[in-house]
C-alpha cells in the first residue's frame, strides 16, 4: 500500500461519516434550487401545520362559530392567531444569529409526546367533561398542544422554545380562564373586551419589548388605545357583533402600536422588516415528522364532540316575565329572594327569582306524617339564550361533593316537558330532587328549576343559588383525578318524583290560567 493510498481518506476530506450520519438520523438529502430557499421552507411548514390544525379540528372551529352565531363570547378564539401573530413577529425581528444546533431525534420524542397528549385530552377528557363542554371547551386545548407538537416536529424544539412567551399568552387565553376573569370584573361585553384588551397588551409588550422599559410602555399604549377604541365601539354601537367587539380593540391596539414602535425606532434606516434577509431553519428536513403531523391530524379529526346541548323552546305562557310565577292550586308562596350576581353569567338583563312554596294541606303519599310539604322555584330569566348552553342549572349551586342520578323526562302540560334528577349529599345526608324546564316568552327564554328535599321539617335545608365556578372546577380536578363514579349516583331513589310531578304540572297550568282567575 502507498502512502497516498494510506491516506487516501484524509487528503479527499472524506474521514469517518459515523458522526455525520448520527447527526441526519431520520433526515432527508437538503433540496437544492428554489425549494431549498429559507422562505420557501418556512413557508411550506408552516402551510402544513396550519392545514393541520384547521382539518384536524375542523368540527371544533365549526361548533365555535355556532356558539359565536348564538352570542355566546367563544369568538374571541378566533382572534387568538392574530395576538400570536403580533407578539411572534416581534420576537422573530429580534432573533440573531440562530446557531445551527439541533437534535432531530430530540425533536420527534418531544413533539410526539405532544401530539399523543393532545389525542389524550380529546379522546380522554372530553367524554368526561362533556357536561362542561361549552364552559372549558377542552377541545381548544386539545388544538394548542397538537399545535405546538406539530411545530417542534417541523421547526425544533430549540426554534419553538424560543417563543415560550407566546405559548404562555395562548395557554393564558384559554376558555374557562377568559371566562372566570371577566365574570370577576362585571361580567357585561365591556369586561369581556377589557380582558382581551388587556391581554393584547401583553401580545404588544412581547412584540416591541427588546427593553423592559420598551415592553412596559408598549403595554401601557396598546391597552389605553384599545380601552379608548373599545369604549368608543360600544357607545356608538352598543349591541355590535361580539366577534367585531373581541377583534378590533384588541388586534387594532397592538398593531397599530407595534408599528408605530417599528417605524419610532427605525428613524433614517431601512424599513425592511428584516434587513439581514431570512435565516434558515435550524431543523433539518424530515419527512417522518411530517408524516406524525399529518397521521396524528387525522385521528384527531375523527374523534367525535360531546353532542349539542340543545336549548328547548317551547312557547311558555303569556304575561310579563317581571311578574312570579302564581303558585299551583293548593300552595301558597311564603318568601321570594332576588339574586343580582347572575348578571355576570346570563347578561346585565339577566334576573334569578326563588319563590318558596308551602303546601295548604298534608298528602301522606308525600310525608307519612302528612305535613305540608315545602318546595322551593328559582327562575332564571336572560335574553341570552346561549348562555344556557354554557352554564347549565348544576353550575346555579354550589354542590361539590354531591352525587347526581340520571335524568328522567316528565310531561308537565302545555308541550312542556321537564327533567327530573336527583343530587345526594354524603355529607349533610340529604338528598335534594329537582326538576327543570325551560320555556320562551317573548324575547326571554326562562329555565325553571323546581327543588324538594327529603328533611320535611321546616326550616330543612336547601341548596342556595351561588356563584359555582370555582367549586366546580374542584368539583372536575376531582373527577379527573377519581373518576366518574365520584360524581353520579348509580342507584337512585326518586323519592320526590310524585310531589314535583304533580307541583310541576300545576305550576305550568296556573301560568296560563292567570288571565281566567283575573290575576295574581
Amino acid at each position: 500500500m502507498t502512502a497516498d493510498a494510506e491516506a487516501g481518506p484524509d487528503h479527499t476530506g472524506e474521514g469517518d461519516s459515523g458522526s455525520e450520519d448520527v447527526e441526519h438520523l431520520d433526515s432527508a438529502p437538503e433540496k437544492t434550487g428554489w425549494t431549498a430557499h429559507p422562505a420557501t421552507v418556512i413557508v411550506l411548514r408552516w402551510l402544513l401545520l396550519t392545514g393541520c390544525v384547521v382539518v384536524a379540528f375542523f368540527p371544533t372551529w365549526k361548533r365555535v362559530l355556532e356558539e359565536a352565531t348564538n352570542g355566546a363570547i367563544t369568538a374571541y378564539i378566533f382572534v387568538l392567531p392574530f395576538l400570536a401573530a403580533v407578539a411572534a413577529q416581534g420576537l422573530a425581528r429580534r432573533r440573531a444569529g440562530e446557531l445551527p444546533i439541533h437534535d432531530r431525534q430530540t425533536d420527534v420524542i418531544v413533539g410526539g409526546l405532544a401530539l399523543l397528549a393532545s389525542i389524550a385530552v380529546k379522546a380522554l377528557w372530553l367524554p368526561r367533561y362533556s357536561e362542561q363542554y361549552a364552559l372549558a371547551h377542552l377541545d381548544v386545548l386539545s388544538a394548542l398542544v397538537f399545535f405546538f407538537g406539530g411545530a417542534i416536529l417541523l421547526f425544533g424544539l430549540r426554534p419553538v422554545g424560543r417563543f415560550w412567551s407566546v405559548w404562555l399568552l395562548l395557554l393564558a387565553l384559554s376558555p374557562l380562564m377568559y371566562r372566570l376573569v371577566a365574570i370577576n370584573v362585571g361580567g357585561s361585553r365591556f369586561a369581556y373586551g377589557a380582558v382581551l384588551v388587556v391581554l393584547g397588551g401583553v401580545a404588544g409588550a412581547i412584540a416591541v419589548g427588546r427593553t423592559r422599559r420598551r415592553a412596559w410602555l408598549g403595554f401601557v399604549c396598546t391597552v389605553a388605545t384599545g380601552f379608548a377604541v373599545l369604549a368608543f365601539i360600544l357607545a356608538l354601537w352598543p349591541r355590535i357583533d361580539i366577534v367585531l367587539m373581541q377583534l378590533i380593540p384588541t388586534v387594532g391596539a397592538s398593531m397599530v402600536i407595534g408599528v408605530g414602535f417599528y417605524l419610532l425606532s427605525r428613524r433614517g434606516e431601512s424599513k425592511k422588516p428584516l434587513p439581514k434577509g431570512m435565516s434558515s431553519s435550524s431543523a433539518k428536513r424530515s419527512p417522518s415528522s411530517a408524516i406524525m403531523v399529518i397521521v396524528a391530524a387525522v385521528i384527531l379529526l375523527f374523534l367525535p364532540l360531546p353532542e349539542t346541548t340543545v336549548i328547548p323552546d317551547t312557547a311558555g305562557p303569556p304575561g310579563s316575565t317581571s311578574v312570579p310565577l302564581a303558585p299551583p292550586t293548593g300552595w301558597n308562596r311564603t318568601a321570594i329572594q332576588s339574586y343580582d350576581w347572575v348578571r355576570s353569567y346570563f347578561g346585565q338583563t339577566a334576573t334569578l327569582n326563588r319563590q318558596t312554596m308551602k303546601a295548604e294541606d298534608g298528602n301522606p303519599e308525600w310525608d307519612i306524617q302528612s305535613r305540608p310539604r315545602t318546595v322551593v322555584v328559582d327562575v332564571l330569566s336572560t335574553t341570552n339564550r346561549a348562555s344556557l348552553a354554557i352554564y347549565p342549572e348544576s353550575t346555579l349551586y354550589r354542590l361539590s361533593n354531591t352525587r347526581t342520578s340520571a335524568p328522567l323526562q316528565v310531561p308537565l302540560g302545555h308541550g312542556v316537558t321537564g327533567t327530573l334528577y336527583t343530587s345526594v349529599s354524603d355529607a349533610l345526608l340529604l338528598t335534594w330532587t329537582k326538576l327543570v324546564f325551560t320555556w320562551v316568552r317573548g324575547d326571554v327564554t326562562q329555565r325553571v328549576t323546581i327543588i324538594s328535599v327529603d328533611n320535611h321539617e321546616d326550616g330543612a335545608s336547601f341548596p342556595r343559588p351561588i356563584p359555582s365556578m370555582a367549586s366546580n372546577i374542584g368539583t372536575s380536578l376531582a373527577t379527573f383525578l377519581r373518576g366518574n363514579s365520584i360524581v353520579a349516583d348509580t342507584d337512585p331513589e326518586y323519592k320526590d318524583r310524585t310531589l314535583l310531578t304533580s307541583f310541576g304540572t300545576g305550576l305550568v297550568r296556573a301560568q296560563w290560567n292567570i288571565d281566567t282567575r283575573g290575576g295574581q
